[in-house]
C-alpha cells in the first residue's frame, strides 16, 4: 500500500516499544514504525511484542498505509544463531516489511535462508563515512541508520555515494559514545548495550580528575548529552537526499511518541507544502520540549561537540522553563509565569539546595482560584519544600499536553485516525440476496446474506442503510461515496446489515493484507555451515597495541610479533616506528578513505576499526585484520569480514571464553583474542576535558591533553581518559583484563594470535608485559603463575553478558 508521503520527503519514522505507542505513531502520521521482540533486540527493557501481537500490530500499520520495521540489533553469539534466524523468520512470515541489523553474521544467515527479505543496517553499525555504506550496499543492505554523529555535508556525500537508502536520526536521546562502540555498562555490570540492555551508567555522576587533582567542571554528569532535535534542519536534511528521519523513544511512553511523531508529520507536511516560507512554530518548539527534554542539540550536524551539547547538570528530563519564584509567604510562593500552568501540572523548582518536584495543585491568580492561569499572569500555589525569590520553574509533566496526546491513542476516540476511505454499494432486490461491498483502490471485500422479502411492516429506506452499514467505528475504515439500490417494499433486519458490513469489511482486509500473508518464507532449520577451516597449532602470535611511538618501541625490543600503533588521522601515521604498523581508528570522518588515508604508501600490514578502512585497505593489498570494535561476536561475522577483505578477525571482548572455540573453529580466517590490557569502553566526538574549561579546538598545543586524565566513577573506580589529536574521548576501563592465566586454554581454543594492548603503561612497563607474555608463550611455564596486572579482571571470559 502506498503511504501518504510525498516523493521529495522523507519517511518519518517513529518509535513504537508496545501496542500503545504503536498506535500513537501510526495516528500521528508516521509512515513507518520501528518495534522489537522480547529478545534480539537493543531495547529489550521496553514492552516489546511477541508473534502474535506482532502480526496485529503489522495488519494494524499495513491497513493504514504504514511499514513495520523489526529490530534484530544486537550481536549475536554462536549458540543463538539458529533461534535468532527462526525467530526472524516468523516474524518476516508475520508481515513486516524490513529487518534492522547489528550483527554482520546474522545479515549474512538471513540473506541465504530468505533472500527476499529486506535488511536496514543497524546505527548500532557506526556507519558514518561512505566507504562503509558502500561496504554495507556490497553486503546487501538495502538501508543503513548512520551514526547520530554524522554531519550534514558528510551526510550529503553518503547520499551521493549511492547505492543505498540513508535514514538519519532527527530526534530523541544522545549516546555518549559512538553507537555499537560502547563497552561501559558491559564492563560494569555485565550488561551490554550491544545486545539491548545498556544500564545507562553514562547518565550517572562522574568526577575528572587532571593531573592527580579534581577538575571544576559546570556538572557533575560529564558523559550526559542533551537531546538531539533537528526539527530546524529539516530543510537541510531533506536536501540531503536522506530517505527516512528517524525518531528515538523505543523505551519511552506512548504520550512521547505521539506529541514528537505529531510534531515532525505536521512540519515535514507544511515543508512539503511551502519550502520557501517554511520555519518551527513557537507551539512544536514547546511541545518538544514539554514532552521530554535533557536540553536540546543539533551539535553533529554541523560538526560540533563541544560543552554547549552536554547536560552536565542533570542526566534527566528537565521540562520546559515557565517562570521564576517572584516572592514567598511560607509556605506558598508567587510565580511570575511565561507559559501557562494548570493545576495538573508537575512543576520542578530549581533551588540552591537542589530540584525538587511536585504537582502544582490549586493556584490562586488575583486573588481568585483558578484552574489554569496564563503566561505572563502571577500565580499562587503551595510549595512542599523551601523556595526564593528568583529560583527558576520548570514543567516536567503537562497535563493538557498529555491529555491531547492520550485522545490519540487510546482506543474509543483514536482507532479512526488514519482509517482509509472507502467506497460503499448496497444492493437490496426482493428475491435476490443482499449485497453489501466496499472498495478501495483495487481492492473489495463483499459479503452476500439471505435472500431480500418483502416488508413484512416498515419498508427499509437509503437513510436506514447508511446509518446501520456506516457504523465503521473501530474498523479503520470511512465511508467516501455510497451507491445504494433498494427495490421498493424491500425489508431486511438491521443485524443482518450489521453482518454483512462485518464479513465485507473483513474479507476488504483479507485482499488488502494478501501481500504479506501469502508471502513465500522457505523452511527454515539453521544457519547455513560455512567452509570448513583448518584451526591453528603450534604458537599463536603475539600482538601489541599502543598509544604512542615509545610504546611501540619497547614492545618490539621485548619480542612481540606485531606491533600495531594508534592513529587518530592521516598526519598520525609518521608516529609508527620502523617493524610497526598502523591501527586505523574507529572512526574515519574523510569522505575518500582511500585518498585521505593511502594517497602515499599503503601499509603492507594494518589494522582496521571500521569497515570502510577494512575494505579500502584489503582493495589497496595491504594484510589488513578486522579490529576487535567491528563487534564479530560469531563465526558468520567473521566471515563476513573475511569477504572485505581481512586476514585475521579479533573477536569480541564480549564473547564468553566457552564460545571462543566455537568460533574459531568454526571461522574461514584466522582469529585473534585480546588477552590484556585496558579494554577500550567508549569512543566519543566530544572531548571529556573540555569540561574543565574553555576548548580552543587546539588538540596538538592543549595543555590539559598532555596530562593525565581520568574519571571517577560513584564508586572510586578512575577510567583513563585519552583525547586524540582530532580532539575525540577515549575512555578505558579502570581494571585491566589479565587473561594470561588461561593462556592454554586461548590457545587450544584455536586463536591463531593473542593480542596486548597498552594505554597509559610506560615504556619500561610494557617492556615488562611483553616479555612475561612472551616468556608464557614460549616456555612451558604454567601461565596460572604469571600476572601481568594487578588488580585485574577477567572480563566476560567466565562471565556471559546480558
Amino acid at each position: 500500500m502506498i503511504s501518504r508521503r510525498r516523493a521529495d520527503i522523507p519517511e518519518l519514522l517513529a518509535p513504537a516499544g508496545g501496542k500503545r505507542s504503536l498506535i500513537a505513531a501510526v495516528n500521528n502520521g508516521a509512515d513507518a514504525v520501528y518495534l522489537g521482540l522480547s529478545s534480539f533486540n537493543a531495547r529489550r527493557g521496553a514492552e516489546n511484542f511477541d508473534l502474535e501481537s506482532l502480526r496485529w500490530a503489522c495488519d494494524f500499520a499495513h491497513l493504514r498505509g504504514v511499514r513495520v520495521y523489526l529490530t534484530a540489533n544486537v550481536v549475536v553469539m554462536p549458540d543463538e544463531m539458529a533461534e535468532a534466524l527462526s525467530l526472524v523468520a516468523k516474524a518476516w512470515s508475520a508481515g513486516v516489511d524490513a529487518v534492522i541489523v547489528q550483527d554482520l553474521g546474522l545479515a549474512r544467515v538471513l540473506r541465504d535462508a530468505l533472500p527476499d527479505i529486506r535488511l536496514h543496517a543497524s546505527t548500532q553499525i557506526d556507519a558514518h563515512d561512505p566507504a562503509t555504506v558502500r561496504g554495507l550496499a556490497r553486503l546487501g543492505f538495502a538501508r543503513v541508520t548512520l551514526a547520530r554523529e554524522t554531519p550534514l555535508d558528510r551526510i550529503a556525500a553518503i547520499v551521493e555515494a549511492g547505492g543505498i537508502e540513508v535514514e538519519s536520526f532527527v530526534h530523541g536521546a544522545l549516546c555518549f559514545s559512538y553507537s555499537g562502540q560502547c563497552l561501559l555498562s558491559s564492563a560494569i555490570g555485565g550488561r551490554s548495550a550491544n545486545r539491548g540492555m545498556c544500564a545507562q551508567p553514562c547518565r550517572l555522576p562522574h568526577e575528572l580528575i587532571v593531573d592527580g587533582s579534581p577538575a571544576k567542571t559546570p556538572g557533575r554528569y560529564l558523559l550526559s548529552p542533551k537531546d538531539l532535535a533537528a526539527i530546524e534542519r529539516l530543510p537541510e536534511l531533506v536536501s540531503a537526499g536522506v530517505s527516512a528521519l528517524k525518531i528515538e523513544g523505543r523505551a519511552k511512553a506512548p504520550e512521547y511518541v505521539a506529541v514528537v511523531t505529531s510534531v515532525y508529520r505536521a512540519a515535514l507536511d507544511r515543508l512539503a507544502e511551502d519550502p520557501d516560507s517554511w520555519s518551527v512554530l513557537p507551539a512544536e518548539s514547546e511541545m518538544l520540549e514539554e514532552a521530554f527534554s535533557r536540553g536540546f542539540t543539533d551539535a553533529y550536524l554541523d560538526g560540533r561537540s563541544g560543552n554547549e551539547m552536554m547536560a552536565y547538570l542533570r542526566p534527566n528530563n528537565r521540562g520546559a522553563a515557565i517562570g521564576r519564584v517572584a516572592a514567598t509567604d511560607g509556605s506558598r510562593a508567587t510565580i511570575a509565569l511565561e507559559r501557562a500552568l494548570d493545576a495538573d501540572d508537575v512543576v520542578e523548582f530549581w533551588t540552591a539546595r537542589g530540584h525538587h518536584a511536585q504537582r502544582a495543585g490549586q493556584l490562586e491568580v488575583r486573588g481568585a482560584f483558578v484552574r489554569t492561569a496564563s503566561a505572563g499572569e502571577r500565580a499562587v500555589l503551595s510549595v512542599e519544600k523551601p523556595v526564593a525569590p528568583g529560583d527558576r520553574v520548570f514543567r516536567v509533566s503537562s497535563a493538557t499536553l498529555i491529555a491531547a496526546a492520550r485522545r490519540t491513542f487510546e482506543p474509543a476516540s483514536a482507532v479512526d485516525a488514519r482509517a482509509t476511505d472507502v467506497d460503499v454499494s448496497v444492493r437490496l432486490t426482493v428475491g435476490q440476496p443482499a449485497r453489501v461491498s466496499f472498495r478501495c483502490g483495487e481492492h473489495e471485500g463483499s459479503s452476500e446474506g439471505p435472500i431480500v422479502e418483502t416488508a413484512r411492516t416498515r419498508p427499509v429506506s437509503v437513510e436506514d442503510v447508511v446509518e446501520h452499514v456506516g457504523r465503521m467505528g473501530g474498523t479503520g475504515y470511512r465511508p467516501r461515496s455510497w451507491d445504494v439500490e433498494i427495490d421498493s417494499g424491500a425489508g431486511i433486519g438491521f443485524s443482518v446489515l450489521h453482518r454483512l458490513r462485518r464479513e465485507a469489511l473483513e474479507k476488504l482486509d483479507e485482499s488488502r493484507l494478501r501481500a504479506w500473508r501469502t508471502r513465500s518464507v522457505p523452511s527454515v532449520v539453521g544457519p547455513p555451515p560455512l567452509p570448513a577451516t583448518p584451526r591453528a597449532h603450534g604458537t599463536p602470535e603475539l600482538a601489541v597495541v599502543a598509544w604512542t611511538r615509545e610504546q611501540a618501541q619497547a614492545a618490539l625490543e621485548a619480542g612481540a610479533d606485531a606491533v600495531f600503533v594508534r592513529v587518530a588521522r592521516p598526519e598520525d601515521l609518521f608516529r609508527v616506528p620502523a617493524g610497526a604498523w598502523p591501527a586505523f581508528p574507529r572512526v574515519t570522518p574523510q569522505n575518500d578513505i582511500a585518498a585521505a588515508w593511502l594517497g602515499g604508501q599503503t601499509p603492507a600490514r594494518a589494522l582496521a576499526g571500521t569497515l570502510g578502512m577494512l575494505s579500502a585497505l584489503a582493495d589497496a593489498g595491504s594484510q589488513v585484520e578486522a579490529d576487535w570494535p567491528l563487534n564479530a561476536m560469531n563465526q558468520w561475522t567473521a566471515a563476513t569480514l573475511s569477504d572485505l577483505g581481512a586476514s585475521r578477525v579479533w573477536l569480541s571482548p564480549e564473547l564468553p571464553g566457552a564460545l571462543v572455540r566455537t568460533a574459531a573453529s568454526a571461522s574461514p580466517k584466522p582469529v585473534g583474542v585480546l588477552l590484556a590490557g585496558r579494554l577500550e569502553l567508549m569512543v566519543a566526538e566530544h572531548c571529556v576535558l573540555a569540561a574543565a574549561g574553555r576548548c580552543a579546538a587546539s588538540c596538538d598545543v592543549c595543555a590539559t591533553r598532555s596530562k593525565p586524565a581520568v574519571l571517577r566513577d560513584r564508586k572510586g573506580f578512575e577510567m583513563p581518559v585519552f583525547t586524540d589529536s582530532d580532539g575525540r574521548s577515549h575512555v578505558y576501563n579502570a581494571v585491566p583484563l589479565d587473561l594470561v592465566r588461561v593462556l592454554d586454554e586461548v590457545v587450544e581454543s584455536g586463536a591463531s594470535a593473542v593480542r596486548l594492548d597498552v594505554t597509559i603503561e610506560p615504556p619500561a612497563e610494557v617492556r615488562r608485559l611483553v616479555s612475561a607474555l612472551r616468556a608464557a608463550l614460549d616456555t612451558n611455564a604454567d601461565p596460572a603463575t604469571v600476572t601481568l596486572y594487578r588488580p585485574s579482571t577477567t572480563g566476560h571470559y567466565f562471565r556471559r553478558i546480558s
